[in-house]
């Protein structure tokens, strides 16, 4: 699915987030209780941050075109069941991808506002990997 169009980012950046709430909820047991719950947490409030990106941006974008952004470039299995080492190599493999499309987004949207939110986003997800590495240990 190609993501021509900032609806269409936007609209994969909220699913992206909303996958992410729901993988931390279901995943969120044993030693893994806190963080996932806390990452949950922030994923709720960060689809909340790209509703109100869409809902501002859209005016200014709605004749913008976007190229070379795929759907199927972003996407990660999420299986919560999976043991904990398993969950946690979701988790940062998760928040990899959410890097990646967050920078590529950040590059291909041409309003500065909605590219800062973007760029933000991606440094979250960096944080979010970063703590999630020191969890692997």
């Amino acid at each position: 699915m190609e993501l021509a169009t900032f609806g269409a980012i936007m609209t994969f950046a909220l699913e992206l987030e909303q996958r992410a709430a729901v993988f931390y909820e279901e995943a969120a047991h044993g030693s893994l209780q806190e963080p996932f719950s806390d990452l949950a947490k922030m994923a709720h409030k960060r689809a909340k941050r790209i509703e109100r990106t869409r809902r501002e941006g859209i005016a200014e974008m709605i004749l913008e075109p976007i190229t070379g952004m795929n759907g199927e470039d972003y996407l990660v299995e999420l299986v919560p069941g999976r043991d904990e080492i398993e969950r946690l190599s979701q988790a940062i493999r998760l928040a990899e991808t959410s890097i990646r499309f967050y920078q590529d987004a950040a590059e291909k949207i041409p309003v500065k506002e909605v590219a800062r939110t973007c760029q933000r986003m991606a440094t979250e997800s960096e944080k979010q990997k970063a703590e999630l590495l020191r969890l692997q240990v």
